[in-house]
């Protein structure tokens, strides 16, 4: 159960840089092509780590609906998140 807990803060804090990433590049504060390569390395891994959040809930089945239903929340909007960063 702490897994998922540490792995939960990890997206959130990994969408949240990847967000100030992709914000600083299209604000045009920072083009540098290490900031551009950051921001595909770091959306890769929110994917990774979605798809490990979800191998993990899946081995968990006394998981209540409730806290499935958010786990699930958070990774549609990491996965958009990293999606829409590197397309944009």
């Amino acid at each position: 159960m702490t897994t998922l807990k540490y792995l939960r803060h990890s997206i959130l804090i990994a969408c949240f840089l990847n967000l100030i990433f992709a914000l600083t590049h299209w604000a045009g504060i920072a083009s540098d092509h290490l900031l551009i390569a950051t921001n595909y390395g770091l959306s890769a891994l929110i994917i990774l780590m979605v798809l490990l959040n979800t191998i993990v809930l899946t081995h968990h089945p006394t998981i209540m609906l409730p806290q499935r239903q958010q786990i699930w929340l958070i990774n549609f909007a990491a996965l958009l998140i990293a999606f829409l960063t590197e397309w944009l």
